[in-house]
């Protein structure tokens, strides 16, 4: 699985050293290809990223083709901003969500 962010204001700004330094977000990311977007790559200009409005930061997975997987979202947010992710628990929620749907995809 996959995980894009991109780096725009102060939001995404605040939430990189977040990121960085968790221990838990660090042992799941090993499961991932973590992506970060950078300012001039700007994939909020791309009706594919566009999900959910254009609102930054935004963590969107994708699957192993590159696929965006819209139903893993931020639980905690509701149907407003639900690719927002202000804590490290939501994080680590839906990743350990993304992990486990994989799993049941794997079984089957």
């Amino acid at each position: 699985s996959s995980g894009i962010n991109a780096e725009y204001g102060g939001a995404c700004k605040r939430l990189k050293p977040v990121v960085a330094n968790s221990h838990e977000i660090l042992q799941l990311s090993r499961e991932f290809v973590m992506v970060n977007a950078e300012d001039d790559e700007a994939p909020a200009e791309n009706a594919e990223f566009s999900i959910d409005g254009g609102y930054i930061p935004r963590i969107i997975f994708l699957d192993s083709d590159g696929n965006i997987r819209p139903e893993y979202t931020n639980v905690a947010r509701g149907e407003k901003y639900k690719y927002f992710y202000p804590s490290v628990d939501e994080i680590t929620r839906s990743m350990n969500n993304v992990l486990q749907g994989v799993a049941i995809k794997t079984e089957l």
